[in-house]
């Protein structure tokens, strides 16, 4: 039975660990999460005494950056850039990265990732583990299709931030910025969208948590938006981020 990646998160965004440990989750027997650093000082005194198959680094924290990290390290491990910015990829690929990943990052693009690592990479670390054939894909659909004035167009959950209750309608609102109105109900939605990956936060919203970037008080933010947290569901909220 082959073993499962161990992966450590570099990472100074606390939203960013729940997202990946959520992505990891999904993918039994293939990665398993190893730790969480909040910051490339903690990451160099965890590496120290804890083995790890893979790194994903954060670029942009404060004190030591994640290249610099990288530099520093005399053997590192497989190593995967996580970053909201395409200018860092030369730096990254000249320090020999097995992967690099820029943030929203997509689940399916995240398993090719996983995938690239059990299979091994001449530009990285070699895992532990023997290569393996691409992951079956989920069983729930990727996408789902609404009816617009415009017509009946697909969207994909990776690309839908959220849902927004409207009256006898729901906003639709994309990472593109585009705004799609549909006669669904909220109950309606939240029974075709995959609930390991939305959930609602409050009455009149329901949101992809892939795409929470922070969370203050009951407020998240979600792409460029905020979205109110009520009450009722604050600690399922909470649950859900692993933030309780």
């Amino acid at each position: 039975m082959l073993s499962p990646l161990r992966c450590l998160l570099v990472d100074d965004e606390p939203l960013a660990h729940t997202v990946m440990r959520a992505y990891l989750d999904r993918l039994p027997g293939l990665a398993t999460w190893a730790g969480s650093c909040y910051g490339s000082v903690e990451a160099l005194t965890f590496l120290r005494t804890t083995p790890v198959d893979v790194l994903f680094l954060d670029v942009d924290m404060p004190v030591l950056t994640g290249l610099e990290l990288l530099r520093a390290l005399p053997q590192p491990p497989a190593v995967v850039l996580c970053t909201a910015h395409a200018a860092h990829a030369l730096d990254a690929f000249d320090l020999g990265v097995v992967d690099y990943l820029l943030k929203p990052i997509r689940f399916e693009r995240f398993i090719k990732t996983i995938n690239r690592l059990q299979a091994g990479s001449p530009a990285g670390a070699t895992p532990t583990t023997a290569p393996v054939p691409e992951p079956v894909a989920p069983s729930v659909p990727d996408s789902i299709f609404l009816k617009t004035d415009a017509g009946t167009e697909r969207v994909r959950f990776a690309e839908l931030l959220f849902v927004e209750g409207y009256g006898n309608f729901v906003k639709c609102h994309l990472a593109s910025g585009r705004v799609l109105l549909t006669a669904e109900t909220m109950k309606q939605m939240e029974s075709q969208l995959p609930a390991g990956q939305f959930m609602r936060t409050h009455k009149s919203y329901l949101v992809n948590l892939a795409s929470v970037e922070r969370l203050s008080g009951n407020v998240l933010l979600v792409g460029p938006r905020e979205v109110p947290v009520g009450n009722t569901y604050r600690q399922e909220v909470l649950r859900q981020l692993h933030l309780r």
